[in-house]
């Protein structure tokens, strides 16, 4: 088998953890995506794509750009673990010979994603599955599983760092364009916000912060590396409730407050966040649900919180070896071999 290339096609955060985490037996990946922020050796091209999320037409000039990279890559397979921008490829990919498998994201628990309706009312796939399965059997699609461990059972003891003069706390909003302004308000209201002996940075996405911290750096993106650094140095991270970062605090045994965006406040354009939040079950996280405070911590409190530098892995490799046979099963004939 001379081609191995696989074009993943996947919105930057979650969706492109998950897909990485699928892909994790396939050394050739040309990656397809809304912001260029990762650095991985097994990805040997990316191509950034408009993001179709607050803008549908640009689906239609996505078609051609899907086409043109297609063409121009020849990849074995496409996979995706969704985001709108993957449409476009499932349309194309149906009218080329090359295999499409589709995974619908870990965060819709008790339904398909919209991306993966459309994908699935029009048939638009070689492979479909889902990460929970109560939904594959609802609509009838494949299940083997999760991408990752979500409650976190392979945590293990590491030594930790040394305690730091000036404690970080850490906010990360996402990668999607909504505002979040509810988080950076309940965020004021606690002293250490105040406080010029606790550094923050705080990661937006693009919008706006009105009361500003005392000590602290506001940036709209991070690249994954600085990401890494910055969840490693932290005491504490507030986060958006999405799969990359449960994935993120996971693999560093972080504490972390999540502030699940929601729908009634135009943080996101459903309540998915909510759903993934209420499956979390490890002791090192807790969720803050609309109407509730954020916890206080002292600045003493937040100096002891144990810090790591090491990783440990979460991710499902018997997942992965599935995903692997999927998309490397024997071609159609006309394909491009």
């Amino acid at each position: 088998m001379s081609n191995r290339k696989v074009l993943v096609i996947a919105s930057a955060g979650g969706h492109l953890t998950q897909a990485l985490c699928a892909c994790d037996h396939v050394d050739d990946i040309v990656l397809v995506t809304t912001h260029v922020l990762v650095n991985d050796d097994k990805i040997k091209k990316i191509y950034k794509m408009w993001s179709t999320q607050k803008n549908v037409f640009i689906h239609f000039v996505n078609i051609f750009y899907a086409l043109y990279v297609l063409v121009k890559e020849r990849p074995r397979a496409v996979f995706s673990t969704g985001g709108p921008i993957v449409l476009p490829f499932a349309l194309v990919c149906k009218f080329l010979p090359i295999r499409f498998v589709y995974l619908d994201t870990l965060s819709r628990v008790v339904e398909l994603s919209n991306t993966g309706k459309m994908i699935h009312k029009y048939k638009l796939y070689d492979e479909f599955m889902s990460q929970w399965e109560a939904v594959a059997n609802q609509y009838s699609v494949g299940y083997a599983g999760k991408t990752f461990d979500l409650e976190g059972h392979v945590n293990k003891v590491i030594t930790p760092l040394s305690s730091p003069e000036q404690p970080l706390v850490l906010v990360i909003t996402g990668t999607n364009s909504y505002p979040f302004p509810r988080l950076i308000a309940a965020m004021a209201k606690l002293d250490i916000y105040h406080d010029p002996n606790v550094r923050w940075f705080i990661q937006t996405g693009g919008f706006e912060v009105d009361v500003k911290p005392a000590n602290g750096e506001i940036v709209d993106m991070v690249t994954k590396d600085k990401m890494d650094a910055l969840v490693q140095e932290s005491s504490l991270v507030i986060s958006h409730c999405g799969v990359g970062s449960i994935n993120h605090m996971l693999i560093y045994q972080k504490k972390v407050i999540f502030v699940p965006r929601l729908q009634r406040f135009g943080e996101f354009s459903d309540d998915h966040q909510l759903q993934i939040a209420k499956e979390l079950n490890n002791p090192n996280m807790a969720v803050v649900y609309p109407d509730e405070l954020l916890p206080v911590y002292p600045v003493a409190e937040l100096i002891a919180m144990p810090r790591y530098d090491q990783t440990i892995d979460i991710t499902n490799h018997a997942f992965s070896a599935v995903i692997d046979k999927k998309l490397f099963v024997e071609q159609r004939e006309d394909s491009y071999g």
